[in-house]
């Protein structure tokens, strides 16, 4: 695993401090560090654009910025379950581009995942130039499940693939971060989100 650097342990300190303390200040147990809180801890900014999208699937670069200049962070495909009724005002701003953590967050949804696969992919062509990395070059692969919660209900929403930049997360930060996955978990939702996956990735080149 590579060595993080001092600042970037300081940036995601402040943020976990930050988190609990807003968690605390509405009376909720300390919640995990979004994807969207990490980079923009890491990198100093913070954004989405969505590349393609339809009823059941989502694709996103999460990014940072620089000189204007974006490097995609995260590669994320989501496929959208069956949207209950209680969660169709946040799907409503997950569709037109809003971060999915952030805004079930907002809205006051315990986000939870159920870890499946970690694994490795090469960048394609497009990949590699989102994220500014030569083609081939191996990226990590985190495949979840999303549910979120709320008085006492848990609702599932999502199953989502997330291919990160070499600087950003590696696949052993991904077990430092998440811990161990749950291979028996969602039978066959692990396959079917990576050939998803692997679909808009080779509709990016």
């Amino acid at each position: 695993m590579k060595a993080w650097p001092a600042s970037w342990r300081t940036h995601l300190y402040i943020v976990a401090i930050a988190v609990a303390a807003q968690a605390s200040s509405v009376g909720q147990p300390a919640r995990e560090i979004l994807n969207s809180e990490r980079i923009a801890a890491v990198f100093g900014s913070y954004g989405i654009e969505v590349l393609e999208q339809d009823d059941a699937v989502r694709v996103s670069s999460l990014y940072s910025e620089a000189d204007g200049e974006k490097t995609c962070r995260t590669f994320a495909v989501v496929r959208y379950g069956r949207v209950d009724a209680e969660l169709h005002g946040e799907h409503a701003a997950i569709v037109a581009g809003g971060s999915i953590g952030a805004v079930l967050a907002a809205a006051g949804w315990e986000v939870r995942k159920t870890h499946l696969r970690y694994g490795e992919v090469a960048a394609t062509p497009r990949l590699a130039s989102l994220m500014q990395v030569a083609a081939g070059t191996p990226l990590a692969v985190h495949v979840y499940a999303l549910d979120v919660a709320k008085a006492g209900r848990t609702l599932e929403y999502a199953a989502l693939v997330e291919i990160h930049h070499p600087d950003y997360l590696g696949s052993d930060d991904l077990l430092e971060i998440y811990g161990p996955v749950d291979e028996v978990a969602r039978p066959g939702l692990a396959a079917a989100t990576l050939a998803t996956a692997e679909a808009a990735a080779a509709r990016q080149r």
